[in-house]
């Protein structure tokens, strides 16, 4: 059997037509962006097709080139955000026929590249032989949706309120003071803590926001919310466990303001202790695949903010990535 090394160094003999078409979209704003091909591969534009888009509108038309050409794997290089706007805009493009996904680890936050076992230092080759050797698994976004709204839905993995939106406006001075990745989660999870058990009742980090939350017609959580959080992700990076134990599907977490016994819900929350002691609390857990939310205030979708409204926050279509 011919290796991938074998295949990129026989150009005369038609063996490039052994390979799928690999489409890579770079973030050049991503940090720590890494080289998108290892020179030795030296595999021609027959075969990888290389984009840097700037813009959401080159996105866009890098992706839609993408379908034209029938790419069977997007490598995104580049962090969550990267990841949400890629799946987002493909979602529409190719009309709900994804190709296979596979993420290079190059951005500030790698919430799903981490959940999904890639290494920091993974390549586009390593991912081209991971995807011939069939190695995938299935993950299924969130979807955000807008109800009369003209906002185009979006597709993304974490989504956050209230404190966490506090939180993830942190953590970009967080970044710039030069911390990245899980140190960055750490140093501003510590801080989203020490603010919310000495901060006074009136402090925004303890008052939450008004918002609402129901499943098939019946209220969920509803008046001041101190944090509401979601994902599809199996582990969180620093192994937080907001939801109890592993496990696929929705999962929202939606706790009351102010919280009350912050520090030992937390750790029953890590522990995945009794849904019903936690609601004594006001902390409330569901596993959901579509609840209504209204807010006023924005939220969070993978490191980025979006308006607020009346929204429908949704279990979407699984998505296949490539994965060691």
């Amino acid at each position: 059997m011919r290796t991938l090394q074998d295949l990129s160094t026989r150009r005369g003999e038609g063996e490039f037509s052994l390979l799928p078409r690999i489409g890579v979209i770079s973030n050049p704003r991503s940090h720590m962006n890494k080289q998108a091909m290892r020179p030795e591969l030296n595999l021609p534009e027959a075969v990888v097709i290389r984009q840097a888009p700037e813009t959401k509108r080159a996105l866009e038309s890098a992706l839609n080139q993408f379908a034209r050409e029938n790419v069977r794997l997007i490598v995104v290089d580049g962090g969550d955000g990267t990841v949400r706007d890629v799946l987002t805009l493909a979602h529409r493009i190719f009309k709900g026929r994804l190709p296979q996904f596979a993420i290079l680890r190059s951005g500030k936050t790698n919430a799903l590249a981490i959940d999904l076992g890639i290494p920091a230092d993974w390549t586009v080759g390593e991912a081209l032989k991971a995807h011939l050797a069939g190695k995938v698994e299935r993950r299924s976004p969130l979807q955000v949706h807008w109800i009369n709204s003209s906002h185009a839905d979006q597709l993304g993995f974490i989504f956050g309120s209230g404190i966490f939106l506090r939180a993830t406006l942190l953590a970009q001075k967080v970044h710039r003071g030069g911390w990245f990745n899980e140190s960055a989660i750490l140093m501003t999870v510590i801080w989203a803590i020490l603010q919310t058990m000495f901060g006074k009742a009136e402090s925004p980090w303890r008052r939450g926001e008004r918002m609402s939350l129901s499943w098939d017609g019946n209220d969920i959580a509803v008046g001041r919310t101190f944090a509401l959080f979601a994902s599809t992700l199996r582990r969180l990076p620093l192994g937080i466990r907001p939801f109890g134990k592993e496990r696929d599907g929705a999962k929202f977490l939606a706790v009351k303001a102010p919280p009350k016994s912050f520090l030992r819900s937390l750790a029953r929350l890590q522990r995945g202790v009794a849904r019903e002691r936690l609601e004594q609390d006001g902390y409330v857990i569901r596993d959901e695949d579509r609840v209504i939310v209204s807010m006023r205030k924005g939220f969070i979708l993978d490191g980025e903010r979006f308006p607020g409204g009346n929204l429908v926050v949704s279990r979407g279509v699984p998505v296949e990535f490539v994965v060691p």
